[in-house]
């Protein structure tokens, strides 16, 4: 008889970190209700207060960096594209450790470039999507509005025309909002619970339409704020100093909000600690 003792599974810090990471996740995403979009924005406050110079400091670095990266001709707007849920990710993470009371620190920007694999691939896919439905509104555009030449010679039937646009509205609005709800929360269910890129883009869609009224009125919120801040650049160079400031707020405002709506619907009950 052997006196071998069977050999047991190696455990790990990464393999325990992460079954916790899966063991956050509900098993499918929870629904709330409309008022819950204002308390996502006070939270985000609350958050943001909690280290408000290093927050600054962090969407400063983010707008300088997709700023510079724009500059680059063509190739910048597919660099942002691949880029954006890396960054989205440093986000969260700074928000999830400002939740935990952990520190934060503008390195929690750059911390998911440590390993981006998965984060560029979902901004491969962001970026596929994205030139597809761009695509199919270009093939919608030539056939309802008519022929190139006859727009490019002045020959336009004004009816067509207003039908024209009147479909590609119809069409455009519905497949641009798909495309956020898609895309919205899957950066952070890449970064912190590894699930898969298709499986994150599934699961950010499905959890974004069982609470689409709360997120729509988020949005309008956001939407209706930045118009605001908009009238206000009119106020020779107070204006302008408040548009920065705006601008500097307004990124962190908009990712705490959407960690505090992520901790809503796709996380426990006992793992949020707002």
């Amino acid at each position: 008889m052997s006196d071998i003792t069977p050999q047991q599974p190696e455990v790990t810090l990464h393999n325990t970190t992460q079954s916790a990471s899966h063991s956050e996740l509900r098993s499918a995403p929870h629904t709330v209700g409309v008022s819950r979009a204002i308390s996502w924005l006070t939270q985000s406050w609350a958050l943001i207060m909690k280290e408000p110079a290093v927050f600054a400091v962090i969407s400063v670095i983010s707008l300088v960096a997709i700023f510079i990266i724009n500059l680059i001709p063509v190739l910048g707007s597919f660099a942002t594209a691949l880029l954006w849920p890396a960054l989205a990710a440093g986000f969260f993470l700074a928000f999830r450790h400002a939740q935990r009371n952990q520190s934060v620190t503008a390195n929690d920007l750059f911390q998911p470039f440590k390993a981006p694999a998965n984060l560029i691939g979902l901004g491969a896919v962001y970026l596929a999507a994205s030139i597809l439905v761009t695509l199919v509104l270009l093939l919608i555009a030539v056939f309802s509005l008519g022929s190139i030449s006859a727009i490019a010679s002045g020959d336009i039937d004004m009816t067509q025309m207003g039908t024209g646009l009147f479909i590609i509205a119809l069409i455009a609005i519905p497949a641009s909002l798909a495309l956020v709800m898609a895309f919205v929360f899957a950066p952070v269910l890449v970064h912190q619970h590894q699930v898969a890129v298709i499986d994150a883009v599934k699961r950010s869609f499905s959890g974004s339409l069982r609470n689409i009224l709360p997120l729509i009125v988020f949005f309008i919120l956001l939407t209706l704020s930045f118009m605001i801040v908009g009238v206000l650049t009119a106020i020779p160079l107070l204006g302008w100093l408040i548009a920065i400031a705006a601008a500097i707020l307004y990124l962190p405002l908009s990712c705490g909000a959407l960690f505090c709506a992520y901790n809503d619907i796709f996380l426990q009950p006992n793992s949020t600690e707002l």
